[in-house]
């Protein structure tokens, strides 16, 4: 059944990006066409400005849709009238929010692929991808260099630090939601302010959690040795059991105390 919630909401949330992406592939490919003419001064200059203000509108599009997107969905299709049809399919709480953060995760990703896929294919030469590529193997011997051979463990870190961070501020976002239905009225205004005082007070208690690690670590380990082997370890295991705090308050919350009224 999980399989059929996330199929359903690729499909809805598909009708609304994928034509987005279409756009922004044919206006990048229009963009690497007309950057390559050798246009003088005139209307044209001012038709490329034309189409690198479309290109930039569209990237800013996807960005903030891809967003909303996962707030409005989760709202609408779970505590909004919509939830009273969700609740009553043969699915638990622990389904309905992992099917909503797995096709969210998904979309983030395509979304920023596509982001980059755009740039690259509108703006970089064949020249200019040469150096990319050349910098970008210079890349493990620098950070080798730099963190004292922990360039591995520290890509693998930064890797799961930036997906565990996702998930989180995901997460955050639908407990926010979550505590805001909690409220008789004004709902949305009470998920707003959750947000605002769940992430200003995450962002205080990363901060003093870090400033101890160093102030503990730094007698016995050189500062930039110190993200392989303290700031990036302690930042993950924190983040991630913030992102299973939350978890736990939204299922809680959809469990114990639903309030669609």
């Amino acid at each position: 059944m999980l399989g059929k919630l996330m199929k359903h909401e690729l499909m809805a949330t598909s009708r609304l990006l994928v034509p987005l992406y279409i756009a922004l592939l044919f206006i990048s490919l229009v963009n690497r066409f007309v950057f390559r003419l050798d246009i003088g001064e005139g209307i044209l200059m001012f038709f490329i400005g034309f189409l690198i203000f479309t290109q930039v509108i569209l990237i800013l599009a996807i960005l903030v849709t891809t967003v909303l997107l996962m707030i409005v969905r989760f709202y609408k299709n779970l505590l909004s009238d919509e939830g009273y049809l969700m609740f009553t399919l043969p699915v638990n709480s622990h389904q309905l929010i992992i099917s909503k953060l797995t096709v969210t995760l998904f979309w983030l990703l395509i979304s920023t692929i596509f982001v980059v896929s755009s740039f690259s294919a509108a703006f970089i030469t064949s020249t200019d991808a040469s150096s990319i590529i050349n910098e970008i193997r210079k890349i493990p011997e620098e950070l080798s260099a730099t963190f004292g051979g922990n360039s591995v463990i520290l890509v693998i870190e930064l890797i799961l630090m930036i997906f565990v961070s996702a998930v989180t501020n995901i997460l955050v976002v639908y407990a926010s939601i979550a505590i805001g239905q909690l409220f008789s009225k004004h709902k949305i205004i009470a998920s707003l302010i959750s947000y605002v005082v769940i992430y200003n007070g995450l962002q205080l208690i990363m901060l003093l959690v870090l400033v101890l690690a160093s102030f503990i670590t730094t007698n016995s380990l050189n500062f930039t040795n110190m993200f392989p082997r303290t700031i990036f370890p302690i930042s993950i295991i924190m983040i991630s059991l913030i992102g299973a705090v939350f978890y736990i308050i939204t299922n809680r919350i959809f469990e114990k105390k639903l309030n669609l009224d």
